[in-house]
């Protein structure tokens, strides 16, 4: 009905509009919506970018999927239960709404805070702004390249200009993110003409947090390249110096509420749909390890009484999530955060770069404090908690018993429920957690299927990869083998 009411109130004021005797420019301001201004400072930018960038590059599309390939949750419903079997991973339109987002909403307006506080720029001098825009337009352009390869960077976010753009190699995308980093923290050590302040819904305008936001990103991103660059870890170690010194750092969204256009994605994802349940792999391993974090984390199963996970690519359909375990209250709710990097995983990065470099001592202490970093931050477990876990004889108990796979489980534990993406780089690039290939299923897709939307508009750049090669055709970083 109300639609309706809208439509003849459309009409009326059509009819009004029609049987006026108008001059040009009087329809010119008829034309002009006022809530839509086609110039926006940096200030009204601001907040929208360190709102979508969390929400809407890795919060939604990108992490369900990711979730049921790494086996944090097992798909009990609909699209999820079927990318679970394999069925359906295939369709270019799978991801399209996260293409869109990064192409059409999250790099134009990274690009236009970026140009207007810049020397030349309209709002010259705006330094915070423009270094903050270059850290999240890197981590985007990071999740880009993870997810699909090859992918629009440089002749990116033009708009009219050029509708068609190239695609870079993985490798230049990767040598992007690595510039724009380091500008940032350039940008970010000016003096800075205003200061974003509560516009910033990150870190609130703390440039000094920001910066090591960005070198923590840089250790990331030069671990990543740990198959294809031999100085990756060097210079992980190098950049991480400089990045998280505790917890207080985390890059974390942490500014959802409990309405229903402002919750936590997952949180309406599970109010919604309802397509995950915890996977059985996540409790069986948890169990396995005597890890305290496992009650915690997962709620009993109301039919049987006691936590239960689903088996990836389960028959059962448990939308109601009666048969399987969901996670606590602690782990999601109306405003739970969402980690974009945190300590514990910068921790767990030097570990694996001192153990790629043979320092093993080194990265036994680093291993151990991103383990007590990721349980406090997890369930703000008490130092006797951890303590008896780190002591536990299935885990390891010297630098000469560490291995990549101890520390590459220890960051799928910690990246659970809300960082699936970054597991899912992590199993490609290492092949861990191992217990993947465990289930009776085929092992999940390298990479992402290009949007179909960009197919239709942009088919000659985009990189011949359809098909089931997203199962059999790794991206870059992962063997080395350039794609275009």
């Amino acid at each position: 009905m109300k639609k309706y009411k809208f439509l003849h109130f459309l009409l009326a004021v059509g009819l009004v509009i029609g049987s006026s005797a108008c001059d040009e420019d009087t329809l010119d301001e008829i034309d002009t919506n006022p809530n839509s201004p086609e110039d926006v400072s940096v200030s009204l930018l601001m907040p929208q970018v360190t709102m979508a960038v969390p929400t809407a590059v890795t919060g939604v599309d990108l992490g369900w999927y990711s979730s049921v390939f790494v086996q944090h949750t097992a798909g009990v419903h609909a699209q999820l239960q079927s990318a679970d079997r394999r069925s359906g991973l295939e369709d270019a339109t799978l991801v399209n709404n996260v293409w869109t987002s990064i192409y059409a909403l999250v790099l134009p307006d990274l690009d236009a805070i970026i140009r207007k506080g810049s020397t030349g720029g309209q709002e010259e001098g705006n330094w915070t702004h423009v270094g903050i825009a270059k850290v999240l337009k890197a981590y985007t352009l990071a999740v880009a390249t993870d997810t699909w390869g090859p992918v629009p960077a440089s002749q990116a976010g033009q708009g009219i200009e050029n509708r068609q753009p190239a695609f870079d190699a993985q490798e230049q995308v990767y040598a992007q993110v690595q510039t724009l980093l380091d500008e940032a923290i350039a940008d970010l050590a000016k003096q800075a003409a205003t200061n974003p302040g509560a516009q910033d819904f990150i870190y609130n305008g703390n440039a000094a947090r920001w910066t090591k936001a960005a070198y923590s990103l840089k250790a990331r991103y030069w671990m990543r390249l740990s198959n294809v660059n031999p100085n990756a870890a060097q210079n992980a170690l190098a950049a991480a110096a400089q990045g998280f010194e505790s917890a207080a750092d985390n890059f974390t969204f942490n500014r959802y509420v409990a309405s229903a256009i402002g919750e936590h994605p997952w949180f309406q994802e599970l109010n919604d749909r309802s397509h995950h349940a915890v996977s059985e792999s996540f409790v069986e391993t948890l169990q396995e390890l005597s890890d305290p974090r496992l009650p915690l984390m997962v709620a009993p199963a109301p039919v049987p009484g006691a936590i239960k996970g689903a088996p990836n690519a389960t028959l059962t359909n448990d939308q109601r999530n009666r048969e399987f375990s969901d996670v606590t209250t602690l782990v999601l709710n109306p405003t739970s955060p969402m980690p974009l990097m945190t300590y514990d995983e910068l921790k767990l990065i030097e570990a694996e770069a001192h153990l790629k470099m043979g320092n093993t001592a080194d990265a036994f202490t680093a291993y151990q404090t991103g383990i007590r970093a990721a349980m406090r931050r997890q369930v703000n477990a008490t130092d006797a908690t951890i303590d008896a876990y780190l002591a536990s004889l299935a885990l390891p108990q010297s630098g000469s018993a560490l291995t990549l796979e101890n520390i590459i489980r220890q960051k799928w534990i910690a990246f659970f429920y809300f960082q699936p993406f970054e597991a899912y780089n992590d199993w490609r690039r290492t092949g861990f957690p191992e217990f993947i290939d465990e289930h009776p299923i085929s092992p999940p897709p390298v990479r992402f299927p290009y949007p179909q939307s960009e197919i239709d508009a942009n088919d000659a750049n985009v990189p011949n990869i359809r098909g089931n090669q997203i199962f059999t055709n790794p991206i870059w970083w992962v063997d080395g083998e350039r794609e275009v």
